[in-house]
């Protein structure tokens, strides 16, 4: 692991695994950040790939660059390693297949400086499939009262977890990420954050968010729902809340079908043509019966893309 010489003002968490094919660029979008006064702590957790040979090639070249290298417990577990290594006064979360914006970090900072209040904070983001064509923008509720009143309905993507930038002392406090609800260790600690301080979102893009079929809320999304339930009737209780009958649903409740068939919609909107017919006709031939995703495909072939 390389060695600091001094306190950074920002400590990066990336908790990797097996991320080879999107981790250069991951990386390079942090390294080029604006703001230069930071450590990026890559926790490689137990790849089997290249992962931990072009993490160290980067810390080699980088002395702001430290490599964990850990057996494989899962992502919880990576992420309070780096918890324990971290030296910076803030906290920013970063995965290993998303692209942050070059002033996310330095725009993220300002914020926090002027809202002393504010202990965790997130950005829009734009979201990207598996080539990196951009297929929506998402801006989540900026204000505390409306990130917090999602999350108490189960909607963790109030605030984007890779967007996010804490407090580091905050996080300490309430002992970091809690291993008991991996796979919604995300909306877990925005509750728990939520009683000791405020919540907010920038309304400017600081990520571009990475959707594809091996992420943990199309391949785990039975075991997150049952997680989210769970966290849910607890912290409502806390607060004396009523019950909600289910966790509020997202993008990986669609069948493949209807993703796709959406993303071609949005991608008209926020990407480009040719994205939105490559996900409308992947919609198609998931779902060759179901006429939504033929509409879809007939409207990103016919329709003028929206002005911006």
């Amino acid at each position: 692991m390389n060695q600091v010489s001094r306190p950074a003002f920002i400590s990066v968490l990336m908790p990797v695994y097996n991320a080879e094919r999107y981790l250069r660029k991951a990386v390079d979008s942090i390294l080029a950040q604006t703001c230069r006064d930071f450590e990026l702590i890559a926790i490689d957790d137990g790849s089997s790939d290249r992962s931990k040979e072009i993490l160290d090639s980067y810390a080699g070249r980088d002395k702001r660059v430290r490599v964990i290298s850990r057996p494989n417990t899962g992502i919880v577990g990576a992420l309070n390693d780096g918890l324990a290594a971290a030296t910076g006064e803030f906290i920013a979360r970063m995965d290993a297949d998303d692209i942050a914006t070059p002033g996310r970090f330095s725009e993220q900072l300002v914020y926090l400086q002027a809202h002393p209040e504010c202990i965790g904070l997130g950005t829009a983001v734009k979201v990207i499939d598996s080539s990196g064509n951009v297929v929506d923008e998402h801006a989540p509720a900026t204000s505390h009262e409306a990130i917090e009143a999602a999350l108490l309905r189960g909607n963790g993507g109030a605030l984007y977890h890779p967007t996010a930038m804490f407090r580091t002392a905050a996080i300490r406090a309430v002992n970091g990420y809690d291993p008991a609800f991996c796979k919604a260790e995300d909306l877990d600690l925005y509750l728990r954050l939520s009683h000791t301080g405020q919540l907010a979102n920038l309304p400017t893009v600081g990520l571009k968010y990475r959707h594809h079929l091996k992420s943990t809320n199309f391949v785990h999304r039975q075991k997150q729902t049952e997680l989210i339930v769970k966290i849910l009737a607890r912290e409502r209780a806390l607060r004396n809340l009523p019950d909600v009958a289910a966790p509020l649903s997202g993008h990986s409740d669609l069948p493949l079908s209807r993703l796709h068939a959406r993303w071609a919609c949005t991608a008209l909107a926020h990407g480009t043509r040719p994205t939105a017919i490559r996900h409308g006709l992947a919609g198609v031939l998931r779902g060759l019966a179901d006429r939504e995703c033929w509409r879809a495909l007939a409207y990103v072939l016919t329709a003028p893309r929206p002005q911006a």
